[in-house]
C-alpha cells in the first residue's frame, strides 16, 4: 500500500495520543498493577503466652478440683459433727429419764407458802426501823444477777414504809460463784466499820466483774483503814458466821437466791406491788 508522506506524518501525531489514551483507559479500567504497599509486621500471640495460658488454666483447674474437695470433707465433717449431736442428745435424754426415775419416788417437797419459819436477826445486819413490825429477811448471794437486780425494789419498799418495814440480810453464796464466799468476808470486814450497807451496794453494782482486788479498791473508795480491813477480810474470821446463815437456810427449805420471807413466810413473788400487797395485809390486822 502506498502511503504518502502527509499520511505518514499524521499517523507519527497521532499515535502518542492514541498511547495517552490508552494508558488512561486501561489505568482507570484497573488492569494496571499499582505497587503494593508495604505490610506492617504484627507479632501477635507468641508461644510464650500461650503456654502462659495453659499454665493458668491448669492452675484454676487444680484450685477448682481442691475446693471440690475441702467442700467433700467439710460436707463429712457436718455429718460427723451432727452424727455426734445426736448421739449426745440421746445419752442426755437417758441420763433424765434415768434421773427421773431415781428421783420419783422422794419426789422435791412442795413449797408451803402459808408456812412461817422462825428466823431470828441474830447477829444479822438490819437496815431500817429496828423495832418495825413488819420484817423482810433476805438470803443472797453477792454474785447472783437476780439479787442484784432485786436491791431496787428492796430500796423501794424501805422508802415506802419507812417505819413500819425492816430488812434484815442473810449470806447464802452459792459455791459455782468464785467471789461469794469473798463477798461475803469483804461486807462483814467492811461492817466492822460501820459500812456493811455501803460495802453491800457497791458489790451489787459490780457483782458481775468481781475479783479479790475489788474489794480492796471497794474498801479504799469507802475510806475504811485499809489494815484492819485487811486483817479482817484475809482468813477465815467470818466464815463460822456465814455457815450459820447457811444453815438456817437449808433448815427454812432455802435452796436458791434470792429467797425472801415476810414475817416468816415465804414470798412466791418479788415485785414491788406483791411486796405492798402482803406488807398492806399485814398492816391492817
Amino acid at each position: 500500500m502506498h502511503i504518502d508522506n502527509l499520511g505518514i506524518t499524521a499517523m507519527k501525531k497521532l499515535f502518542p495520543v492514541t498511547s495517552l489514551l490508552l494508558l488512561i483507559i486501561l489505568n482507570i479500567s484497573g488492569c494496571i498493577r499499582n505497587e503494593p504497599a508495604k505490610e506492617t509486621k504484627d507479632p501477635g500471640i507468641t508461644k510464650e503466652d500461650v503456654q502462659e495460658i495453659r499454665d493458668f488454666q491448669a492452675e484454676i483447674r487444680e484450685i477448682q478440683t481442691g475446693m471440690a474437695n475441702s467442700i467433700s470433707d467439710l460436707k463429712t465433717t457436718l455429718t460427723d459433727i451432727q452424727n455426734t449431736q445426736k448421739s449426745i442428745l440421746a445419752g442426755l435424754s437417758e441420763i433424765e429419764k434415768k434421773s427421773a426415775s431415781q428421783a420419783a419416788p422422794q419426789g422435791r417437797p412442795a413449797v408451803d407458802f402459808n408456812k412461817v419459819y422462825n428466823l431470828p436477826v441474830a447477829h444479822s445486819p438490819v437496815k431500817g426501823n429496828k423495832s418495825a413490825p413488819v420484817t423482810v429477811v433476805e438470803f443472797s448471794d453477792f454474785q447472783c444477777p437476780y439479787c442484784s437486780q432485786l436491791q431496787t425494789t428492796l430500796n423501794e419498799v424501805l422508802n415506802a414504809y419507812p417505819d413500819k418495814v425492816r430488812l434484815v440480810f442473810k449470806h447464802y453464796p452459792l459455791p459455782f460463784h468464785q467471789q461469794a464466799m469473798n463477798a461475803a468476808r469483804a461486807s462483814e470486814a467492811a461492817r466492822e466499820q460501820g459500812k456493811f450497807w455501803e460495802m453491800h451496794d457497791l458489790i451489787f453494782r459490780n457483782f458481775n466483774k468481781l475479783t479479790e482486788q475489788s474489794f480492796r479498791d471497794f474498801a479504799q473508795q469507802l475510806d475504811l483503814n485499809m489494815d484492819k480491813f485487811a486483817a479482817d477480810f484475809t482468813g477465815s474470821k467470818y466464815d463460822h458466821q456465814i455457815q450459820q446463815d447457811m444453815a438456817l437456810a437449808r433448815n427454812s427449805d432455802v435452796s436458791g437466791t434470792p429467797t425472801l420471807f415476810i414475817n416468816g413466810k415465804r414470798m412466791q413473788h418479788r415485785s414491788f406491788n406483791d411486796f405492798k400487797q402482803t406488807i398492806d395485809g399485814i398492816l391492817k390486822k
